[in-house]
């Protein structure tokens, strides 16, 4: 049998239990909370093509032109399209991979975008930063000329990247987002 004094802590014990199960927040209880609702976290994508400008197919040769005379220029064109969804910064610069110093260094370089010239020197110089506009299009026109006719710049060569580098932050840290395309190009000089 069980005793009365039994029954009534039970029930007193029950009673309480009934109370702390129904209750939020007693001065006993620690309780920290923090509400966030105005930051917002996504993924993204930076992605970018170097396209040719009259089909709009992946570009990987830009210049290969051989016979390169004295007083002689080639013209090519290039688009960049925004294929992802993060705009970014992007840097064009040419990095040369072998040949004749002399003669790429006597190698000119105009460079236009909408009829205006961004740059206008030697093609070993050449760098150039520049933002892709919101429409997510940007056309460049590339314009090589030699006016250098010293000898010993016949029957030389010139292999160099035309190096497109997106970034964020600074454009020659390879951190954060960023992508990189390379379009080799190939001169060779004629024998005048």
């Amino acid at each position: 049998m069980v005793s009365a004094r039994t029954k009534i802590a039970l029930s007193i014990l029950l009673f309480i239990a009934f109370i702390l199960l129904h209750t939020d927040h007693t001065d006993a209880d620690l309780v920290a909370e923090r509400i966030v609702r105005a930051n917002r976290m996504t993924a993204t994508t930076l992605s970018f093509s170097t396209q040719q400008s009259a089909n709009f197919s992946r570009l990987n040769l830009l210049f290969n032109t051989a016979g390169f005379q004295p007083g002689g220029f080639d013209l090519r064109a290039v688009r960049i399209k925004k294929d992802g969804k993060m705009n970014f910064k992007y840097r064009i610069k040419t990095v040369k991979k072998s040949g004749d110093d002399g003669f790429c260094n006597a190698i000119n370089l105009q460079v236009l975008q909408n009829w205006q010239v961004k740059y206008q020197g030697k093609l070993t110089n050449f760098k150039l930063d520049s933002t892709i506009p919101s429409n997510g299009i940007e056309n460049w026109i590339f314009y090589l000329s030699l006016d250098d006719n010293q000898a010993a710049l016949k029957n030389k060569t010139c292999e160099f990247d035309f190096d497109f580098k997106t970034y964020r932050q600074l454009p020659e840290e390879k951190t954060g987002f960023w992508a990189q395309r390379l379009i080799n190009n190939n001169i060779t000089s004629g024998n005048w």
